[in-house]
């Protein structure tokens, strides 16, 4: 009898023991480190992002409140994420995730979704304070683990000013982009005193601006702001990044003269205009003590927003000058090339003008190299390669005359590489 109760003992013991383990398997090793909210803030008129962090894997549900909780507010099912499994990638960049019910996006660079992720949440309404909160389950018994509140009000995304620039010696056009959700804009100017309201636009696609009647010799800022109407009321996004612009003598360097490199077609007044958009460049965008790194990487990516391509052909709107991608703002491979070379002569960074060889998969086809810290490499701003060394342009079927250029780099820059979308 004693040896019965003794092994019955034993079974039991057995028994808890693995019942503890698999609730050690199930439970996992983070179940005490808190689900927690960074932050959330607007991503729009109608969407929000919330970074969280994320102790483990688990399924993941995502509640969304439409007021405060302490107020009454309910908490209603969103999402959910089942965060055990391996994400997909998109274009071999970031992770992201959908929801099982296509409300969210969650985005992390990381497989596993350990650590900091950030949700999307689309579909809200402008002018709204929206409250959320995670919870998951844990364990063979379902234990929870829940997350802290955030609070978050969706506003219009400020419009920066993309380009601004004069227009003889008495205007200034002005050019920003466009917030999900805008209705129209309100341009706001600053000569030394206060800032003054000069103009508001009504119509959400016009995005353009030219201030007239200005005096010639003097500096002008400018910023903009969106604007909707919730309920019949404006609702204001935070104004964009201040822009400036002279009036005054121009000063930049580069080949100005008939014949110029930055497009050999271009007459005296073109070419001008091409000269006040790379002042107004670098009097925006390059800061005393910046590296040469730095001075490309700011004309690239002012290259990459501010001109698309010429799809009608390199024949309309000066798309194979200068003057197309930086004035008119569309361009084909030799008006990229040439309107950075305008860019990097205003800022002193070394820079040629390359045309292919007959060699080359594509003949036609043109481009920079820019010297960065004592080397050269291969810039194309249309084609999206930046600080590239003869070794990876060769790899893509790209050749050139090397007479009369500086030696490439076999390797690329330790920060260059292909960047499909601006930096």
């Amino acid at each position: 009898m004693k040896d019965r109760r003794k092994r019955r003992g034993h079974l039991w013991g057995t028994l808890l023991v693995v019942w503890f383990c698999l609730c050690s398997m199930g439970m996992p090793a983070a179940a005490q480190e808190q689900i927690r909210l960074i932050k959330g803030s607007a991503a729009g008129a109608d969407a929000a992002k919330i970074q969280a962090e994320l102790p483990f894997n688990s399924t993941y549900k995502v509640y969304r409140a439409d007021q405060s909780p302490e107020a009454g507010g309910v908490f209603r099912l969103v999402d959910i994420f089942d965060a055990g499994s391996r994400w997909i990638s998109l274009n071999g960049g970031t992770w992201q995730r959908r929801g099982t019910k296509g409300r969210m996006i969650c985005f992390d660079a990381d497989a596993d979704m350990k650590g900091e992720v950030l949700f999307y949440d689309t579909g809200l309404s402008l002018g709204r304070t929206y409250y959320y909160k995670l919870v998951t389950e844990y364990g063979l018994d379902g234990e929870k683990a829940e997350s802290n509140t955030i609070m978050l009000r969706t506003t219009l995304t400020a419009p920066d000013i993309r380009k601004a620039y004069t227009v003889g010696n008495t205007s200034v056009k002005l050019t920003w982009m466009q917030p999900a959700g805008a209705k129209g804009y309100e341009i706001y100017r600053q000569t030394g005193g206060a800032w003054k309201k000069v103009k508001t636009i009504k119509k959400a696609g016009t995005l353009t601006f030219t201030d007239r009647g200005l005096k010639s010799g003097k500096t002008y800022k400018y910023k903009v702001r969106a604007y909707a109407r919730v309920n019949g009321k404006k609702q204001y996004s935070d104004f964009g990044s201040i822009y400036k612009v002279r009036t005054k003598k121009l000063t930049v360097k580069g080949s100005y003269r008939p014949g110029s490199v930055y497009g050999p077609s271009l007459n005296t007044g073109k070419l001008t205009e091409v000269r006040r958009v790379v002042q107004s460049f670098k009097d925006n965008y390059i800061r005393k003590g910046m590296s040469d790194y730095e001075k490309v990487a700011a004309a690239y990516t002012y290259l990459r927003n501010n001109c698309s391509y010429a799809w009608r052909g390199w024949q309309y709107n000066g798309a194979n000058t200068a003057w197309g991608a930086l004035v008119y703002g569309e361009a084909q491979c030799s008006s990229y090339a040439r309107a950075m070379k305008a860019l990097c002569d205003a800022v002193g960074v070394p820079c040629r003008y390359v045309h292919a060889s007959s060699k080359a998969s594509n003949p036609s086809h043109q481009w920079n190299m820019v010297r960065i810290d004592r080397k050269w490499y291969v810039l194309d701003a249309q084609g999206g390669y930046f600080l590239v060394g003869e070794k990876t342009w060769n790899k893509i079927g790209m050749y050139w005359n090397k007479g009369g250029l500086p030696k490439c780099s076999r390797k690329d820059h330790p920060r260059g590489g292909f960047l499909s979308s601006e930096m």
